[in-house]
């Protein structure tokens, strides 16, 4: 059972918790949560970012981030590289994340046509407009 919030907030999270969860089944089996593709698919098209950048870019909180990325570096799927500044890393694929990464695309593409049909691909495409710009607001 679903049920209408009258919270913009809940109802956002209520909706990207059950999002996240057809995300993360469908890519189980390229053996990633859909945290972890978001961030491998940051670091391809932004690679060496710090973590601050990362932070920022995903709207995620430091504690959070750090943990899944230490889990990453763990796995094998991301590499720190030091900074110029003791305190800093900054991040890069490993040639695991870059292989689960690939992997996990297509599996990931297919969820998105999944919600497309759900919504209508217009519908989908501005309703994660409105999201995108909402968050921009609100970060600023």
């Amino acid at each position: 059972m679903v049920t209408a919030l009258p919270c913009y907030c809940a109802t956002l999270r209520q909706a990207a918790r059950a999002l996240s969860q057809r995300y993360d089944m469908a890519l189980r089996p390229a053996q990633l949560t859909l945290t972890q593709f978001t961030l491998l698919t940051a670091l391809k098209e932004h690679p060496f970012s710090r973590t601050l950048d990362l932070v920022e870019a995903l709207a995620m909180d430091q504690t959070t981030l750090s943990r899944t990325l230490r889990i990453m570096e763990r796995e094998d799927l991301i590499a720190r590289k030091p900074g110029e500044d003791r305190r800093e890393s900054h991040w890069t694929l490993t040639a695991e994340g870059a292989n689960r990464r690939r992997r996990g695309q297509r599996r990931w593409s297919a969820a998105q046509r999944d919600v497309e049909k759900l919504m209508g691909p217009q519908e989908a495409r501005g309703l994660a407009s409105a999201i995108f710009d909402l968050t921009r607001r609100v970060r600023s």
